[in-house]
Parts: C-alpha cells; sequence; structure tokens
C-alpha cells in the first residue's frame, strides 16, 4: 500500500519532466493541427506517468489500488502547493 503511493507519487512528480518527450510522440502521432493545447498536453504527460506507473506496480506487486495510484499522483502532481498550503496553516 505505502510502495504503491510512493511509486505513483514519484510518477506524479515527474509529470514536468516527461512533458516534452510526450508532446514530440503526440505530435508525431496526431500531427500538429490536431495537438491538444498545454493544459491537454500536462493531463496527456500525468497520464502517462501513471500509466507507467501502474504497469511497473503490477509487475511487482499483487493487487495494485487504482486509488491509490491516483492519490500518489495527484500528490506528486502538487507537491509544490500541498506543501506551500501546509506552511500557510502554520504560520
Amino acid at each position: 500500500m505505502l510502495f504503491t503511493l510512493i511509486v505513483a507519487a514519484a510518477a506524479g512528480a515527474a509529470t514536468p519532466y516527461i512533458e516534452d518527450r510526450v508532446t514530440e510522440a503526440m505530435a508525431r502521432a496526431l500531427g500538429e493541427a490536431r495537438m491538444p493545447d498545454a493544459a491537454g498536453r500536462r493531463v496527456a504527460a500525468f497520464a502517462a506517468a501513471l500509466f507507467a506507473a501502474s504497469v511497473l506496480l503490477v509487475l511487482v506487486m499483487d493487487e495494485v489500488s487504482p486509488l491509490l495510484v491516483v492519490l500518489g499522483g495527484a500528490i506528486g502532481v502538487f507537491q509544490k502547493e500541498l506543501r506551500g498550503a501546509f506552511a500557510d496553516r502554520r504560520r
């Protein structure tokens, strides 16, 4: 359970780093005319990262909770905002 959260959070945190590669792959597959906007490309990168994390988790573990994968991925993507919100509450 904890391993699932850690792997998914790492995948979510890696989303900004793989966004350019996912965009390039989408441009080759879809063509420039059908490319989504910047927000759509970020969502596609997030989906690709969670897909890769899910495949890794299925290969390593017997049971993988999709809820934990999505939760961990969201924590990874929004880690800066979450840390800022917690820091503001402490003040």
